[in-house]
């Protein structure tokens, strides 16, 4: 059993394709026709896997059978936990191919996102769709196609982290807020006018997996002004820390 403190966010990772006892009996019917809606093996095992072991990192920390944790959507389709009293739990999944983050904290919303490396055929029209201005011109003004990409990665996973934290998905407009990097490292968030801010604070990073992937986590940290320090830590598939961060609330 895994203890998570009140200033504990636990990322753990997971490479699907070494992912053992692949069994989509241990989920529910919701999860087992999502996993049959899928067209291409590799999608579905992925899938499932993802979800496997999204059950398992659960278990770590409360007294549930990995085949028995409930799950409610709220209107924009985020999952939170049904199970009475297990509440407390919050948690994010997010998989692509050859990856898998299960992010997890206790009463505090939390997002990741993992993406893989891949070539990009229009980015200058993907960023003006997808981006700020300010991020756009930052990701394009890079003179190597593959620093281009880079940057176009980091603020990718950075926006889904914060949208899936935040619970509404694309119903917020991704051009309508910032990514900005300080002389520090740390990231910023800068808000337009009539975006809607929900008056909570939030912190992120961004890190590269290996040379392939891309991993980005938002947590919230409670009303502007605090000064706890967080403590974020990724951990590999059986639960051991294999790195860390502090960071400031």
């Amino acid at each position: 059993m895994l203890t998570l403190g009140n200033d504990d966010v636990h990322i753990h990772l997971l490479q699907p394709e070494l992912a053992v006892n692949i069994d989509a009996g241990s989920l529910d019917e919701t999860e087992r026709q999502r996993a049959r809606s899928f067209k291409f093996d590799k999608d579905r095992d992925l899938y499932v896997a993802a979800h496997l072991f999204m059950r398992r990192v659960l278990s770590r920390y409360a007294f549930v059978p990995e085949k028995d944790w409930r799950f409610v959507n709220n209107a924009y389709g985020k999952p939170a936990i049904a199970n009475p009293g297990y509440e407390w739990l919050q948690f994010n999944l997010s998989h692509t191919q050859g990856s898998v983050a299960c992010a997890v904290a206790r009463q505090r919303a939390v997002g990741v996102d993992v993406e893989r490396h891949k070539r990009i055929s229009d980015l200058a029209s993907l960023c003006r769709h997808a981006f700020s201005s300010r991020e756009a011109e930052h990701v394009l003004s890079a003179r190597l196609p593959d620093e281009q990409e880079q940057r176009f990665f980091s603020y990718w996973t950075l926006k889904e982290a914060y949208i899936k934290a935040r619970g509404m998905g694309l119903s917020l407009p991704l051009q309508q807020f910032s990514f900005v990097r300080e002389a520090n490292r740390n990231w910023r968030l800068h808000y337009a006018p009539d975006f809607q801010h929900d008056g909570e604070s939030w912190k992120f990073n961004t890190r590269r997996l290996g040379e392939s992937h891309y991993l980005a986590y938002c947590v919230q940290t409670g009303n502007y002004g605090s000064n706890r320090e967080l403590s974020v830590q990724i951990m590999d598939p059986s639960g051991r820390c294999c790195w860390n961060e502090t960071v400031l609330g």
